[in-house]
């Protein structure tokens, strides 16, 4: 049967990025480091974070996918608009991805074709991810898409060309990175129910949003668990094989109703711009349509 635990690398990593969010960002809402980022890509750099993923023998750490999914599922919950978890994916499958010491990304069809991050400082992206030319493109200067807040995406002329492989990797991390905005959304609306009372009670007292965060915590774990499975190659109980399209479009699918009923359970705060958590569902749905451009490009 295939495992879905992760290795010790995998848990190692996922609380050691988690310990580096937390300090860097210091509890700030999602709204705010959008705006002003509290951690650089030295940092990130500086402590190995975009070389975790590459094979040992060239050179890296030689975490597995299963351990960069716990990774990518931490970095998810931060929502931190930089491009690590692509960047992860570019290094394990492109030489001159790792030459390069600066965030690398790729230009897929997300609705229209984009490059997340495509216009940061100092990133560079892929013409072939897997597969040949290992080259980077032009400069990408198209305008950015000012829907996904912590994705970034800048329209581009020329998309990625993908291995079979290296896009289903991609896929899982950004699933998994959407499953852990979930989560958080889940956590936060826990906590907003403990304490905004109505009537002098919790509202989180109320039948009605016992029900429904209960039902966000199963959707939660069906969405974990259909990633983790993608992550273990696809195969259920080491026979039935089952799509990796179909596991982490249903990951993202889920993430995205869990997010939205988080919307519901913060009331009218909700839905305004202060709160944040519109943040959450724009890189949700951001993801989806990367994913779903991604996979398109690969069948």
């Amino acid at each position: 049967m295939t495992q879905l635990t992760a290795g010790k690398i995998g848990n190692l990593a996922a609380e050691g990025i988690r310990d580096l969010l937390a300090r860097s960002l210091g509890g700030e809402p999602v709204l705010r480091y959008t705006e002003e980022p509290g951690l650089d890509w030295a940092t990130l750099r500086e402590g190995g974070w975009d070389e975790i993923g590459v094979p040992e023998e060239v050179g890296g750490a030689g975490a597995s996918l299963r351990d960069l999914t716990e990774i990518a599922i931490t970095w998810g919950e931060f929502c931190v608009p930089l491009p690590l978890i692509v960047t992860l994916a570019a290094k394990r499958w492109s030489a001159i991805a790792r030459e390069h010491t600066g965030p690398v990304t790729v230009a897929v069809a997300g609705g229209a074709l984009v490059a997340p991050f495509g216009g940061e400082p100092d990133v560079r992206v892929l013409a072939g991810c897997g597969v040949e030319p290992d080259a980077f493109l032009s400069r990408t200067t198209g305008e950015t898409d000012g829907f996904a807040l912590t994705l970034r995406p800048v329209t581009a002329d020329q998309a990625t060309a993908f291995g079979a492989e290296a896009a289903r990797e991609l896929a899982v991390l950004w699933a998994a990175e959407g499953v852990g905005a979930a989560k958080r959304c889940l956590r936060d609306a826990v906590d907003y129910a403990k304490g905004r009372k109505q009537f002098g009670v919790p509202i989180g007292s109320f039948q009605a949003i016992k029900h429904r965060t209960a039902h966000m915590l199963e959707l939660t774990e069906r969405a974990e668990t259909a990633v983790l499975w993608a992550a273990a190659d696809g195969y259920c109980d080491g026979a039935e094989s089952i799509s990796t399209r179909r596991l982490v479009l249903h990951a993202l699918a889920t993430a995205r109703e869990i997010v939205e009923s988080a919307i519901q359970v913060h009331g009218g705060m909700g839905i305004t711009w202060e709160m944040g958590v519109h943040v959450y569902l724009r890189h949700v749905v951001t993801l989806r349509e990367l994913v779903q451009g991604l996979l398109h490009e690969t069948n």
